[in-house]
């Protein structure tokens, strides 16, 4: 099981933002840690008086954004909220993120659970996403919920989705796939996907033919290894195909039900973001699931004694 104990739920009040709360409760109370909510405001916003008026939030309205069920509908994994640490904390701030990302420090945050809203092209460039600079900098994991998806995000996880490029990253990545899979009895998918080079016509130069068929059968082998070797048990999915890795990435969670995406972020920040782009920050704007992001040299959620079975194994 991951170490957690302290869990964050940064929201602006938004019909979005909502959308992350149930996955932000959940965890906290499979994990026994306490759940810390964060509104962050200023006297900029056109909300703000609204906003300062309905916060703290009650318990009815954490019921109703939990989608809690009555009693009698209610199964025994539905937490209760009355029995869940809450720390609520409202503050005012010009830069939503940079204020998230110091409370995350301040209170030792192990997890970050907040809603993304997807946006792309032009409204990205102009507005930025505060989640995908919270992604970014964090000293700790992320999980995002994307909020325009068209379902609703389930509890439960049934079907975990591990991108891997071979690279630290996914090592650390495959980890915590591991321990989230073990948490929840859920089975992993392991994809590799094997981008065919390109070279403009103005290179002067012509490639020979790319040994795709030859390439995939060795990426399979290196992805059944990692499955025995890091996850434990040898009935995980596997399968390397050729493409976009984003775009892949994202065909295979639509095509094979998968409840769950944890990816590696590498943190690329500025010209180089802007240039080369993020597999990870692509996934986590249109994922239609829970994306949970983590990234080499932040705190790990893996137990110390699960990491190092793996690079024994």
């Amino acid at each position: 099981m991951l170490t957690i104990d302290r869990v964050l739920f940064p929201t602006d009040l938004s019909e979005g933002a909502k959308r992350a709360f149930p996955q932000a409760v959940h965890l906290a109370d499979w994990h026994d840690a306490s759940l810390h909510i964060l509104n962050v405001t200023g006297r900029h916003r056109h909300d703000y008086e609204t906003t300062r008026a309905h916060f703290p939030l009650s318990a009815d309205t954490l019921n109703e954004w939990l989608g809690r069920p009555e009693a009698s509908d209610r199964g025994a994994e539905w937490p209760d909220l009355d029995a869940l640490p809450i720390t609520q904390t409202q503050a005012e701030a010009a830069n939503p993120a940079e204020r998230i990302l110091a409370y995350a420090e301040e209170e030792n945050i192990d997890l970050i659970v907040m809603g993304t809203h997807g946006r792309r092209g032009v409204e990205r460039m102009l507005f930025g996403s505060v989640t995908e600079e919270v992604v970014r900098k964090a000293p700790c994991p992320a999980f995002t919920v994307r909020t325009d998806a068209d379902t609703s995000p389930h509890q439960a996880v049934r079907r975990v989705l591990a991108p891997v490029d071979f690279s630290e990253a996914s090592d650390v990545a495959v980890q915590h796939a591991r321990e989230i899979a073990l948490t929840y009895g859920a089975e992993i998918d392991l994809l590799h996907v094997v981008e065919e080079p390109f070279y403009p016509s103005a290179y002067g130069y012509e490639p020979t033919a790319f040994p795709t068929g030859e390439v995939l059968e060795n990426v399979e082998t290196q992805l059944g290894n990692m499955a025995r070797e890091m996850i434990g048990y040898e009935h995980a999915m596997i399968e390397a195909r050729t493409g976009d890795p984003a775009g892949e990435i994202l065909d295979y969670t639509n095509a094979n039900g998968i409840d769950l995406i944890v990816i590696a972020t590498h943190g690329r920040t500025g010209l180089d973001r802007v240039l080369m782009g993020s597999v990870a920050e692509r996934v986590l704007r249109r994922a239609p699931t829970p994306v949970f992001l983590v990234k080499p040299g932040r705190k790990s959620l893996v137990p110390a004694s699960a990491a190092q079975t793996t690079a024994t194994e």
